[in-house]
């Protein structure tokens, strides 16, 4: 058995087809209806990753996600948005919410099974020395994905936290913008700089006064500058 995936998608058809195909290839699929059918079952999950198509009854796509992104044991659960919007500005905002892909429909299944083992290689992917990363008042622990500024916790998503670890990591440097699409993405995801971009501002928005350390080389990409 490959893991425990949560679907939530109303389209019969659909979730059939999905549910099936996965099931084939290992996977324990729990699907729901609707958006408040999950929400009530929460507490008693423990998915490994959340297909998440946004057309849905009653309580919508974007508003179940917010709620998952609240609640402090999905915090880092990777979550794939399904949909059939394809407008550019739809998918930047859907990952600059925080989720972790974002497939536009139809899609092949065998792309939704290549995203959805890309999402879990990086959440499964160890981060490298130490157990802790510090940068002046910034700290950073790697193994449960905290950050503290002058011992406040901040909350970060795994791909904020992702991104601002290899900034650190590499501090004083210029990190391109491929190479953080390639660590922090990985080579098959299908995003683009612009969405690094906007996890940048984000970032930076979190981080406060220290955000201004998170530097733009025009061009090329960012440099996180020591104090």
């Amino acid at each position: 058995m490959s893991g425990e995936i949560a679907y939530i998608e109303d389209e019969k058809d659909v979730a059939e087809f999905v549910t099936y195909f996965l099931e084939k290839e290992g996977y324990r699929v729990l699907h729901f209806f609707r958006g408040e059918d999950f929400l009530k079952e929460m507490e008693r999950l423990s998915p490994q990753l959340i297909l998440l198509d946004l057309m849905l009854p009653g309580i919508g796509g974007f508003e179940v996600f917010h709620h998952i992104r609240s609640h402090p044991r999905y915090r880092n659960t990777p979550v794939i948005m399904l949909t059939v919007k394809d407008d550019p500005m739809d998918i930047v905002s859907g990952l600059e919410m925080g989720a972790d892909d974002y497939i536009t429909k139809p899609f092949h299944p065998r792309e939704l099974l290549a995203r959805i083992r890309a999402v879990l290689r990086r959440v499964s992917g160890p981060s490298s020395g130490g157990n802790f990363l510090q940068a002046g008042d910034l700290v950073l622990f790697p193994e449960s994905l905290v950050v503290e500024v002058k011992g406040e916790v901040i909350p970060l998503s795994l791909r904020e936290f992702r991104l601002l670890e290899l900034l650190v990591r590499n501090r004083g440097k210029v990190v391109s913008r491929q190479r953080i699409l390639d660590e922090v993405w990985g080579e098959d995801a299908f995003v683009t700089d612009r969405v690094v971009d906007v996890y940048v501002a984000h970032l930076r928005k979190k981080l406060g006064a220290l955000g201004q350390q998170i530097v733009t080389v025009r061009g090329v990409g960012y440099s996180f500058e020591p104090s």
